[in-house]
């Protein structure tokens, strides 16, 4: 690759950050808005019991917390959850609130879908109170809040910054003095937030609002004119499983601890969640809507093969780690389906090395280098798992592919026209390289033959000297996957360049790494990977780049050269990973069936694919084998 070509793509990669900071700054030098110190334990406790006795009908006595007996003046929100889906929600106002929410649990029960519950299903929902503690004009410089006639907005990412997503809510007043509101939680619901690109050149910032969206279900069914648009903070909590109060940071309660056996579980509910999303045929339910229940048709519509071996290679990883009986015959037929799929590609051929065969979406026109690559991984790791070599020539086969299509610099082309025979010499896609180079090393392992050794070599040999230009040690592309692929390089073919690369790579995501989400908006983000500290974590990425952090910290151990910063980063990411995944004290609001387990994109995403709790899981059941890491005695 040409010097050119590189100070472009670090123009691509690094202008994002340069924009990142001016919009930071324009925004932070306005006033965002401060709630005050949430109510204490016992005090959501006394207002849980107001609510949760009016939903009994049997009225409690227990207002006798001073916080919750102080002058108020603003509103409470009770909201009913059931089955995974906010039911009802009622608003009350008091002078206190204890006041409010008694008007509110008095509003709640009146509603005659609420009245109409069965006993069971009234024991069984779960209450959730949101007490307003601050308000602000909704980005009071901007025209589109003013009024609801103006849909347009002349700055969405300047406007979504006003908005903290998932923390604020939504409010107009009308000009008779009546109020409507949309919890942060219903903000994120209704798809307010929206998740296509506010900035075209920018795509890391799928961030926005839509304030059309919002005035049509704010004043559905309101004759009165809207006089002002504001935002608020509200201190939610919601009952537990033992209706105990758990708060909610971003509508989800406070996660375990990241130890071992806390990750072990994890990875196990992820892949009970994928199993449970399995049909007959061996192909996965892709996606999963956590808050409609909504499921896609496995037997219809696209689907990713590169996601169904990633997914595969997890569950036999998890199976070869935890030997969980119940794990064998789904991994079997996901793995019978992978070779089914890689059949109906058409893409075979004799070449120099024997018979070759290479995965092709069978509407697709081109092979890709990825999509083979995850399928070695996948098939070498189910025989790892299980000592079965039944899939072993299906492995070498793919690797030949793989071989024919790495150059001698230990590059690689992407692509690969199937009629034509011919490799496209100009495509060049993340991921791809590294994933490539994870094959080879791990059928070198399985084979011992020296030819994938030193192909999966010179692969990693190109993939760390890329950066070796005046301005590669300041930014990275994905590695992830060059980082796990050095570590299952076999060690007597590894080369210090290698750790040394990751444990810079490392370095680097330390830096995008955050502690605590900016000024008001609060730290339930710790832990996780963002380009910009304002923008919402997706968890997928931070479960990948904890993979490789793990497997970085494994490369320097074996050299007695175990990073403690390194340790503290990947225990700072699993602590944000184990509160994002759904489990029996976070289902409340995860509709639909076989729930546990999930991992949505994000706090306001809540759709689940199936490379989400793959990635998110494997680096959960790969950090469970290092208990000292996860459980340190000390530092």
């Amino acid at each position: 690759m040409t010097g050119r070509r590189r100070l472009a793509l670090a123009a691509i990669w690094l202008g994002p950050s340069l924009v990142f900071v001016a919009v930071t700054a324009h925004v932070m030098i306005g006033a965002r808005l401060v709630a005050p110190p949430r109510l204490a334990a016992p005090a959501r406790a006394a207002l849980l019991a107001i609510a949760r006795g009016a939903l009994d009908g049997q009225p409690s006595s227990a207002a006798r917390d001073p916080a919750i007996l102080a002058p108020f003046d603003d509103t409470v929100a009770i909201s009913l959850w059931s089955r995974g889906t906010r039911r009802a929600r009622a608003l009350g106002q008091g002078p206190t609130i204890a006041a409010a929410t008694t008007a509110a649990a008095q509003a709640l029960v009146a509603q005659p879908l609420v009245a109409a519950l069965a006993p069971a299903d009234r024991a069984a929902a779960r209450l959730e109170i949101d007490v307003v503690t601050a308000r602000a004009a909704l980005g009071s410089d901007a025209p589109w809040v003013a009024t609801v006639t103006v849909p347009a907005v002349s700055d969405e990412l300047i406007a979504a910054l006003a908005l903290v997503p998932g923390q604020d809510g939504v409010g107009v007043r009308f000009d008779d003095g009546r109020e409507a509101l949309l919890l942060p939680g219903e903000v994120v619901d209704d798809n307010l937030v929206k998740r296509e690109h506010a900035v075209g050149f920018v795509p890391d910032v799928a961030v926005g609002f839509d304030p059309a969206l919002a005035a049509r279900i704010l004043t559905r069914g309101q004759r009165s004119p809207v006089a002002a648009w504001f935002r608020f903070r509200t201190d939610a909590f919601v009952e537990g499983p033992d209706h105990a109060p758990l708060a909610l940071d971003r509508g989800l309660p406070p996660g375990p601890a990241p130890t071992a056996a806390n990750l072990r579980a994890g990875a196990l509910a992820g892949a009970r969640y994928l199993v449970a999303h399995l049909a007959p045929s061996g192909r996965y339910v892709y996606t999963h809507d956590l808050v409609t229940g909504a499921r896609s048709d496995p037997a219809t519509g696209s689907y990713s093969i590169p996601r169904h071996a990633g997914v595969t290679y997890f569950l036999a990883q998890t199976y070869r780690l935890t030997h969980e009986a119940w794990l064998r015959a789904p991994i079997e037929r996901a793995v019978g389906h992978l070779e089914q799929l890689v059949d109906a590609g058409g893409c075979t051929g004799d070449g120099p090395g024997g018979a070759y065969a290479c995965v092709r979406d069978a509407s697709e026109i081109k092979a890709s280098l990825g999509s083979t690559a995850l399928a070695i991984v996948a098939l070498v790791e189910y025989e790892r798992a299980t000592g079965d070599p039944r899939y072993r020539p299906l492995a070498l086969r793919l690797g030949r592919w793989v071989l024919a299509m790495q150059r001698a610099d230990g590059s690689f082309a992407h692509y690969y026209d199937v009629a034509t025979r011919t490799r496209d010499e100009a495509a060049m896609l993340p991921y791809f390289s590294g994933e490539a180079a994870l094959a080879l090393a791990r059928l070198h392992a399985v084979t011992g033959d020296p030819i994938y050794g030193a192909a999966a070599t010179r692969a990693l040999d190109w993939l760390v000297d890329w950066y070796d230009f005046f301005l590669g040690g300041f930014f990275f592309a994905e590695e992830h996957w060059t980082c796990i692929a050095a570590e299952a390089l076999d060690p007597a073919l590894a080369k210090p360049a290698y750790a040394a690369f990751c444990a810079d790579y490392g370095a680097f995501l330390r830096g995008q790494q955050l502690d605590a989400a900016p000024g008001d908006a609060g730290d339930d983000w710790a832990g996780a990977y963002s380009t910009a500290p304002f923008l919402v974590p997706s968890n997928t990425p931070t479960g990948s780049r904890t993979e490789a952090m793990i497997s970085t910290y494994e490369l320097g151990a074996r050299t007695g050269q175990a990073d403690p910063a390194l340790a503290r980063q990947i225990r700072a990411s699993l602590a944000y990973l184990v509160r994002q995944q759904v489990a029996p004290d976070r289902d409340f609001a995860a509709a639909g069936l076989d729930v546990l387990g999930a991992v949505p994109n994000s706090a306001v995403d809540r759709t689940v694919r199936i490379d989400y709790v793959q990635h998110v899981g494997s680096a959960m059941i790969r950090a469970a084998e290092l208990g000292d890491l996860v459980e340190p005695t000390q530092e």
